[in-house]
């Protein structure tokens, strides 16, 4: 009779601990579910103050012509496009540096926290939770995971033997989507993963190989 009620003692402390575990496994997701939706609300506010802006912007042009215009260099800045106009009618796109990664890959305030070397093959940028990410090249989004030591992660295969990766987000907007343009907002910054602030982890691959950003980037910080 003791070893029956013994053995129950035991199953009713395992079962207690399992629900115990479940449960703090539950608060962490939901804790981390509500951190990406505060991040992507206030991400959300800034979009609809940038739209305003942009629309007071143009509201007050003279003429079509110059709205027109303004939409235009607004359009071609936001994705970092080469621009040759010929008489105010040619516009002409340089392809190749399309899918070459030579642009910063945050929007807004900055600072290189960490270079490349041999133990880091990455630049890491420190900036503020919710700073939107960018794609640095048109490509096709190769993999998009979660991981326990780079949180919220984003690979691109610039489709030239070129990819990037994007690590510690907060939030990721094109789970679904297959293909990305160069300077299109892909996620916003996080602290996710073995993070002690929020940054941007960012590596270039070339061949299969990290390369150092800075030989594509010139970043004065």
């Amino acid at each position: 009779m003791k070893i029956i009620i013994a053995i129950l003692l035991i199953i009713v402390v395992l079962i207690t601990a399992w629900f115990y575990a479940e449960n703090i496994k539950l608060e962490k997701q939901v804790t981390k579910q509500q951190g990406e939706l505060n991040v992507s609300a206030k991400y959300i506010k800034q979009l609809n103050k940038k739209i305003a802006e942009d629309h007071n912007l143009v509201s007050s042009s003279k003429t079509n012509e110059e709205k027109i215009r303004a939409l235009m260099d607004t359009y071609l800045k936001e994705q970092n496009k080469d621009v040759y106009v010929d008489s105010g009618k040619t516009i002409q796109y340089d392809e190749q540096r399309r899918f070459l990664p030579d642009i910063i890959p945050v929007k807004g305030d900055f600072a290189i926290s960490q270079r490349f070397s041999e133990k880091h093959p990455a630049w890491d940028f420190a900036a503020a939770t919710g700073t939107e990410v960018v794609a640095v090249a048109a490509g096709e989004i190769l993999s998009v995971y979660y991981d326990e030591h780079y949180g919220n992660v984003i690979i691109i295969d610039h489709l030239n033997e070129y990819a990037t990766l994007y690590a510690h987000l907060a939030t990721i907007f094109f789970e679904s989507k297959n293909t990305v343009e160069k300077g299109e907002t892909i996620a916003l910054v996080g602290n996710t993963g073995n993070s002690s602030a929020p940054h941007l982890h960012y590596e270039i691959m070339f061949d299969g190989k990290n390369v150092d950003p800075k030989e594509y980037i010139d970043v004065k910080k």
